[in-house]
């Protein structure tokens, strides 16, 4: 065995050039094939309506409908942009500058928006806040109500708590990742001159942390923006949001100018966004290394009325609005449910509900489902990204070159709708090659940015070296970047798994006959009030793609 791998090594020397070039220009084409030309078409639509007075394609583009819900679309992300801030900033603080119990669980959270998909923060909001949610039956019974005194979640606020708590991990590891580099000199020097704690602040930190905190806030801007299972489980009437009306404009109507006219407004918005994130980032980058000789501020207790007083009350949020409704996906999973109710429970532990979807042999057919198409897309984005990051350190190792900044955030700034919708104006039906195509076109930026990130490290005399030794033009590929590089390909892997298993809005919008996933399943579950089946759904779809991220987390820091 040892003979055939070494002999298959040799060959992959040999012939190094010739496969590189050769891989490269696949993955050119499937990059071409399922990202340019689906984008291309999703847009084609709105300048081949017929030409008149209403049907002109400016006259679509700038139509007080598409203008409406752009304009609500910018908004919910502004909020859950703000919302996200207003938390993550201060859990940042603390988990940065504090002690206190529970500080390596709080900084845990960070994994949830990564390997938890939305589709189950929407369904534990609609069991903990929904009108016959958990809070509401607690209040009614309380209070002796008739009526749910809880309305919030079908709305503007219900859109914007959700998401802005759901990703306030992102701001919290970021502002804490920028708050153990600031140093402390300046610190200690403007409190020898006598400038108070918050003119301190206002002046030096929040200078420092501010490139960090609004590429994070970008980041955020752009999940909520691209929001889709969200709005579409209980958003309220004139709570639509642009994803949602492509995906009705070309699915339920068959208006594929207005569906076109709504991709090109919200692919331009993203796209404005990314690039103001992809400055603020690379000043972020410039900003690190402040404390380089490791003076930096060291945890001390929380102290003070006003410290304990903001630390109970962001407790007591992040609880309410961010563990509770996952704990309540965990307590309906495991209750036995009111016969006639969709979404009450006896109060008493009980399998039914996994017995329930144990019993279809629908379910282990969308679980097979999710494996296959989990895997193949995860290694295809690897493919990609690895490739990608190899010719970017190859031909650009200091990148200078804007296409080689530019390209992996292409990628970021259309939605998987848009993708969905341009590849079936091409196509008559979805397919499961599709889908994983699809999937990996829109998911090996994130790879990219791992893999590149290690490789970024590698000393360019290293390779010089390599280059000037190597008998082979690929050794330095097989015997530098991929070694080293390992744990981040494997981080990678684990990582693009966990987002294609989570993903609902691909395989729903493609609409593939008898295909099925389990976040499809689920959603399909909650969307039929089986609220209780699909919480143990939830489950077992978290348990598949939380230690999976955990496990290729731990091998890409190493720990």
């Amino acid at each position: 065995m040892s003979a055939v791998s070494d002999r298959c090594i040799y060959l992959g020397y040999r012939y190094g050039t010739y496969v590189a070039v050769a891989v490269s220009v696949v993955l050119l084409f499937l990059i071409i094939s399922f990202f340019v030309l689906p984008l291309f078409y999703a847009f084609f639509p709105l300048f081949m309506a017929d030409v008149g007075v209403e049907t002109s394609p400016w006259n679509i583009l700038f139509s007080s409908k598409v203008l409406k819900v752009a304009l609500y679309t910018l908004k919910q992300g502004l909020l859950s942009m703000v919302v996200a801030l207003l938390i993550g900033i201060p859990a940042g603080f603390f988990t940065a500058t504090r002690q206190f119990p529970g500080k390596k669980f709080i900084l845990s959270l960070s994994a949830i928006p990564l390997c938890v998909p939305p589709l189950l923060v929407a369904l534990g909001y609609v069991m903990f806040f929904g009108m016959q949610g958990v809070l509401n039956r607690w209040c009614m019974a309380l209070w002796n109500l008739e009526e749910p005194p809880i309305e919030f979640l079908y709305s503007l606020w219900g859109i914007v708590l959700a998401q802005g708590f759901y990703n306030f991990p992102l701001v919290m590891k970021t502002c804490h990742d920028a708050w153990r580099q600031v140093s402390v000199r300046e610190y200690n020097a403007a409190c020898l001159l006598g400038a108070s704690p918050f003119r301190i602040f206002r002046t030096i930190t929040v200078v420092q942390l501010l490139p960090a905190i609004a590429s994070s806030g970008m980041v955020v801007f752009l999940y909520s923006f691209f929001s889709f299972v969200i709005v579409l489980l209980f958003g309220g009437v004139g709570t639509t949001v642009l994803e949602v009306e492509i995906y009705q404009a070309a699915r339920s109507s068959l208006n594929f100018p207005l569906a076109a006219a709504l991709a090109l407004t919200e692919t331009l918005v993203a796209f404005g966004v990314l690039l103001l994130y992809g400055l603020l980032e690379r000043k972020s980058r410039e900003s690190r290394g402040l404390a380089w000789d490791a003076e930096t501020f060291y945890p001390k207790k929380i102290q003070g009325f006003t410290e304990k007083l903001g630390a109970l009350i962001l407790a007591f949020l992040v609880i309410l609005f961010f563990l509770m409704p996952f704990m309540q996906i965990l307590f309906s999973a495991l209750s036995q449910k009111v016969p006639g109710f969709s979404g009450g429970t006896t109060g008493k532990i009980s399998l039914g509900n996994f017995i329930a979807l144990f019993s279809r042999e629908s379910f282990y057919v969308s679980f097979l489902n999710t494996l296959k198409v989990g895997i193949a897309s995860g290694v295809l984005a690897v493919c990609v990204a690895l490739t990608f990051a190899c010719l970017v350190k190859i031909l650009d190792p200091e990148k200078k070159s804007m296409t080689s900044r530019i390209i992996p955030l292409l990628p970021m700034a259309v939605s998987s709708v848009v993708l969905a919708f341009g590849i079936t104006q091409v196509v008559s039906g979805g397919t499961v090659s599709v889908l994983i195509l699809l999937q990996a076109s829109l998911y090996w930026p994130f790879a990219f940015r791992q893999i590149s990130g290690t490789m970024d490290r590698i000393p360019l005399d290293v390779l010089n070296g390599a280059t000037l030794l190597s008998p082979f033009s690929l050794d330095g590929v097989f015997k530098i970047y991929i070694p080293l590089c390992r744990r981040n390909i494997l981080s990678a892997l684990g990582f693009c798994f966990a987002l294609s298993c989570g993903d609902t809005t691909l395989p729903l919008v493609l609409g593939i006959p008898r295909f099925e996933t389990l976040a499809l399943y689920t959603y399909n579950l909650a969307g039929s009030y089986r609220f209780q089946e699909a919480c143990a759904c939830g489950v077992i779809l978290a348990l598949l793609t939380v230690p999976v991220f955990l496990i290729s987390n731990r091998e890409h820091t190493g720990t």
